[in-house]
């Protein structure tokens, strides 16, 4: 059955069913109420009969990839990690369905949770649940550098630079695959953080961008992070950054991208390309 724009390879008539019912360990996927289903076949033919058969020729995988957006940035005043929930100070930057990070102690250092609104009451904010390091945020933030930002942009912007302040920026991933295996996220770039010809910032080389120093790097956090517990730099060569040898359902990990300048930087329009490829595990 096709329209213009869709098409149903096969339907069932059926009384119940989930497209993604979760757990701790398993995803299903699942039915209820056909009758006469499975693999039949003769001697010239074949026939899968029922909703869920296509699923077994099917390999599903979905990847989405957003950086925060600086203009949307808004102060929190408490987050709840059982509650799922963080008060901003006003909700108009948001809406549901969109990823959110917040950030404790915005700096180098900086203390991250990322998750997708539910729901808004007020300025209340309800996601689907916290991935990041949200066990280490505080209930109510001491203020001054804590703020909410919507990370659904596309470029990571650090606006300009001195050499008394360590600029940041969260980008966040998220997966979905029903590929046995699992999968890889890995990031590479397309030389160093430059301006012109002959001006580049230092790739971190000690595991840590630091104030007094030309460093230029990235550091990754969630459950399915790799290349984790400190600053990793970015080439031209594949990284790692998230990892599954298994189904996904909305797995996330939260980047932050890290630098720092001294008095002697050339002053100059720094950019840089970073790619991010997802590969099913074979």
């Amino acid at each position: 059955m096709t329209s213009t724009n869709y098409s149903v390879l096969w339907d069932s008539i059926n009384s119940g069913g989930n497209d993604s019912s979760t757990s701790t360990n398993f995803l299903l996927r699942d039915t209820v109420g056909e009758q006469a289903v499975g693999l039949s076949t003769s001697t010239n033919y074949s026939i899968r009969a029922g909703y869920r058969q296509g699923d077994t020729d099917m390999t599903i995988a979905s990847f989405s990839i957003g950086t925060q957006v600086n203009s949307s940035e808004t102060t929190f005043t408490a987050f709840s990690q059982v509650g799922k929930t963080v008060t901003v100070a006003s909700q108009a930057q948001f809406s549901t369905g969109t990823f959110i990070g917040v950030v404790e102690n915005k700096g180098l250092t900086q203390l991250v949770a990322i998750g997708k609104i539910l729901s808004m009451a007020g300025n209340v904010l309800t996601v689907d649940g916290w991935e990041g390091v949200p066990g280490s945020l505080s209930a109510t933030p001491s203020g001054g550098d804590d703020f909410v930002y919507r990370i659904d942009g596309y470029a990571a912007e650090f606006g300009v630079l001195t050499s008394s302040i360590g600029v940041t920026s969260l980008t966040h991933t998220s997966v979905s695959t029903n590929l046995e295996n699992g999968y890889t996220v890995s990031v590479q770039s397309d030389g160093d953080l430059r301006y012109g010809v002959g001006a580049s910032i230092a790739n971190v080389s000690d595991g840590s961008v630091s104030l007094g120093s030309e460093e230029y790097g990235a550091r990754v956090y969630g459950t399915m992070a790799t290349s984790t517990g400190s600053d990793l730099a970015f080439s031209t060569t594949t990284r790692p950054v998230q990892e599954s040898t298994t189904f996904a359902d909305d797995e996330r990990i939260g980047l932050i991208y890290k630098v720092t300048i001294t008095s002697d930087t050339p002053a100059g329009d720094y950019a840089q390309s970073v790619y991010y490829t997802f590969t099913p595990n074979l």
